[in-house]
């Protein structure tokens, strides 16, 4: 996918600088790891990807969501996005780094950082899977994710944010009913109805409004 979009939505970890930093809101826990098998039913007369013991909170603009755990505790996974907390962050405008607020409660706007400057002077819209990222901690996420380009930090402040697809694992069913993957991590519109009912959503993909540079290092006064 394009670096522009921040598709990837991997915090991958300090540990490779050799610098100890704390552990990302987003970034999940071995323990944190929930393998469930994944069945079709029948709903409204189409077949449709669940559980066998599905909760109703796990279900989201029409998709079905990847089951985790939420101790935040045992072996972190620098290189994995714990779905319910990168979920939680888009939705509610929390930073990666922290869990807090990334909105700026003095003008408004969410602070972003992107994995590189974006194409034109003043992009209007972007997609993106990585959450936003409040002013206090864009230093720390800069030091702690390699895939953003030390040398040109994108970082933004937005006006504003709206759920527009999924990054999703795609399932059917071979000659013997078996379940089977058969697309890994595609991106998927919210109106792709025809592949949501057969999808297992990890990550929630954001369309950012009204985008403003902001100059790096970022002045925190």
């Amino acid at each position: 996918m394009d670096a522009h979009t921040g598709l990837e939505g991997k915090m991958t970890g300090p540990a490779a600088a050799g610098v100890a930093l704390r552990k990302p809101y987003v970034t999940p826990y071995a323990e944190e790891s929930v393998d469930l098998p994944v069945t079709f039913e029948m709903a409204a007369g189409v077949p449709r990807l669940t559980y066998p013991d599905a909760l109703s909170q796990e279900w989201m603009f029409g998709v079905l969501w990847a089951r985790c755990g939420t101790a935040r505790a045992g072996t972190i996974l620098w290189s994995k996005i714990h779905t319910l907390r990168q979920r939680r962050c888009m939705l509610k405008r929390l930073c990666r780094v922290c869990g807090g607020s990334a909105v700026d409660p003095e003008t408004g706007r969410v602070w972003w950082v992107m994995a590189s400057p974006l194409p034109g002077d003043h992009a209007e819209t972007w997609p993106t899977v990585g959450p936003a990222t409040c002013k206090g901690c864009v230093s720390e996420a800069l030091s702690a994710c390699p895939y953003l380009p030390m040398e040109s930090p994108a970082v933004y402040t937005v006006g504003d944010c709206s759920p527009i697809g999924v990054l999703a694992d795609i399932y059917g069913q071979d000659d013997d009913g078996r379940v089977m993957e058969t697309r890994h991590q595609a991106a998927l519109g919210l109106d792709e109805f025809h592949l949501l009912h057969r999808a297992l959503a990890t990550q929630l993909i954001v369309q950012v409004h009204d985008l403003q540079p902001v100059p790096y290092p970022v002045n925190q006064d």
